[in-house]
């Protein structure tokens, strides 16, 4: 018994130690077989297209699961790396979602932004989002993640609502469009953050049936062109090597949405940039020259408005950021991203109102 009993501690320690421990989150792993287009209902039928997002998705799982369940803290990490360049950032959203679980849910904010954050600051925007879509997955009251993200960056916190938001929509909405109501609980800008996270989710859902994208999107009243905003995002991200299928799509979209597309596209290849430059750089390689000033434009205009707003320091930093680019995007770039306006006054951007009468 003596000699059982003294195994049993000498594996219980080496598994402590060792990390091995983990396994005990395999049960909460996703399984990248499930994470397909059939499996989620998605509307994707050009090959092309398929073949992308089923990439995406099981990135994205492969991501969480190494961060959850491998003994190495920084497996996660050489999964990331192991991926195509094209499906690293969604493989490290997966990981940033699985952060407060390999944490054993006592989620600092500054273990967060320095684990994560300060190590891979190319992926930052991914990092933030992550931990939003673990916040839906958890299905968080907004008191809780209140509490929980009052601590990170006070600009891209905001990026939780947009991850929360792309869950509740990703996972739920086809079989309960009731589900967006939980958005409904957020305030302001965090609830139009959440819808934009909605609209990044529909690309997904309905990539090939515009119509229904469309009307999806309109039955959002109020929250349409957060919604669109998503749409720019999600369309260029996932296609950073093909700008027109965003652009095509852009111009497609009612008037009044345009203006938020157009932002979202922006968002998304500053994204694309810091993620990879020299992906980024292939990718815009072969773009006509007025469609490859317009994008490098658009992402000085937004590095430029971040650090303005940042030395401000400024309660609504994250709306005014995001209403300064908007602003500028509307008075000196052709849309969709097609060129840069000859008659353009390349000016700081003020802070106005959206059509709808909210700051943004």
């Amino acid at each position: 018994m003596v000699l059982v009993a003294s195994l049993t501690v000498g594996l219980v320690a080496v598994a402590l130690v060792t990390g091995w421990w983990r396994v005990v989150f395999y049960p909460f792993r996703v399984r990248r077989s499930s994470m397909t287009i059939e499996r989620l209902g998605f509307q994707v039928t050009e090959p092309e297209s398929r073949q992308r997002v089923e990439m995406v998705t099981k990135s994205f799982a492969g991501g969480f699961n190494s961060m959850i369940s491998r003994p190495s803290a920084l497996a996660w990490r050489r999964f990331c790396d192991s991926i195509p360049v094209r499906y690293q950032p969604f493989a490290h959203e997966g990981a940033a979602m699985g952060f407060p679980l390999r944490r054993l849910m006592r989620f600092r904010a500054s273990d967060f932004e320095n684990s994560l954050v300060r190590t891979t600051p190319g992926m930052r925007y991914l990092y933030y989002v992550g931990l939003g879509f673990w916040s839906g997955m958890r299905k968080h009251s907004p008191e809780k993640v209140a509490r929980m993200w009052s601590g990170l960056d006070p600009l891209y916190r905001f990026l939780c609502y947009d991850g929360y938001g792309f869950k509740v929509a990703f996972f739920e909405y086809l079989s309960d469009s009731n589900s967006l109501k939980r958005l409904d609980r957020f305030d302001g800008n965090a609830r139009r953050a959440a819808y934009q996270g909605l609209g990044r989710a529909f690309y997904f859902l309905f990539m090939d049936r515009r119509d229904l994208m469309i009307q999806r999107v309109r039955s959002l009243n109020e929250h349409a062109a957060d919604a669109a905003a998503g749409l720019g995002l999600a369309s260029v991200f996932v296609n950073p090597d093909r700008i027109e299928v965003a652009r095509e799509l852009g111009a497609s979209l009612p008037d009044e949405w345009r203006e938020s597309f157009h932002l979202g596209m922006c968002f998304a290849v500053k994204a694309r940039m810091i993620a990879s430059l020299a992906e980024f750089e292939t990718d815009i390689a072969g773009l006509d020259q007025p469609v490859q000033e317009a994008i490098l434009a658009s992402i000085r205009e937004c590095d430029r408005v971040e650090l303005q707003i940042r030395s401000q320091q400024t309660e609504d930093g994250y709306c005014q950021w995001r209403a300064n680019v908007s602003q500028w995007l509307a008075e000196n770039i052709e849309y969709p991203m097609a060129g840069v306006r000859q008659d353009a006054q390349a000016r700081p951007a003020e802070g106005r109102e959206d059509r709808g009468g909210r700051k943004w």
